[in-house]
């Protein structure tokens, strides 16, 4: 217990699914959280289950500068500090690169590469002094490409360079922070839910027994990895892109 003890860690996204795992086992782990979610009802929900002692909420648009310039001065102004960032949010929209509208493809750039360039520039400007870490979300998609998320796969991309190019600022500039991406194959969240045309509370069991067997990611398996990198277990772990698929990337074909 207390592995992130006095911890302060802005997390995306949290109002469900991975983010919200994320919050909730940060808290559960002693630190204090800024929960931004788009929709701010859900935002406050998962700050509800944390207490109002150790959470605040915030409605967030991560495509939004002035938006994040306001999140991190809402937590520093509650809190005292920020030493954690979490960029988890994002949208994942299905098309071709023949028939996705060019609106769309600058709406998955806006939010899932521009939102994570903004989240690290200022997680940087507010913790450059003190230190701390940053946890970048990405995909198993950044490396192999895919036909009908070719938008995401490209975003994804852009995010581990976005994350080697931080740790490679804050080593030159004598930061202590680090910054690491995660790359899963597939959470069991509400967003792939709809991608697969089913309601956000589907009882879907699709976790198999067997370690070959190819299975969505529970968000609890992205929270523990979460949990690692802000911690200051992970201190000598910087620019890494590290991935949770269960072996899927090295072991299937596509």
């Amino acid at each position: 217990m207390g592995r992130v003890q006095d911890k302060v860690v802005l997390v995306t996204g949290a109002g469900s699914g991975a983010g919200k795992a994320d919050a909730l086992t940060l808290a559960a782990q002693g630190a204090k959280l800024i929960v931004t979610d788009i929709n701010g009802d859900s935002a406050k929900a998962t700050a509800a289950l944390i207490g109002a002692d150790k959470a605040l909420a915030l409605t967030h648009d991560i495509a939004q500068e002035a938006q994040w310039e306001a999140a991190f001065a809402a937590g520093i102004e509650r809190f005292g500090f920020v030493n954690g960032l979490v960029n988890n949010a994002g949208i994942l929209i299905q098309a071709s690169i023949e028939f996705m509208a060019f609106e769309d493809w600058q709406k998955m750039l806006s939010v899932n590469v521009t939102g994570y360039y903004l989240g690290c520039k200022h997680a940087i400007l507010n913790m450059k002094e003190k230190g701390g870490a940053i946890v970048n979300m990405g995909s198993v998609l950044s490396h192999h490409g895919s036909p009908n998320y070719f938008a995401y796969a490209a975003a994804k991309s852009a995010v581990v360079s976005l994350t080697r190019s931080v740790t490679a600022h804050c080593k030159f500039g004598g930061y202590d922070i680090r910054a690491n991406a995660i790359m899963p194959d597939g959470i069991l969240t509400p967003m792939v839910l709809a991608q697969m045309g089913l309601p956000p509370d589907s009882d879907v069991n699709m976790i198999k027994e067997s370690p070959m067997g190819h299975r969505f990611c529970d968000p609890q398996e992205i929270a523990n990895l979460v949990l690692f990198l802000i911690s200051d277990e992970s201190r000598f772990v910087r620019g890494a892109d590290i991935a949770i698929d269960n072996g899927n990337f090295r072991i299937t074909e596509f």
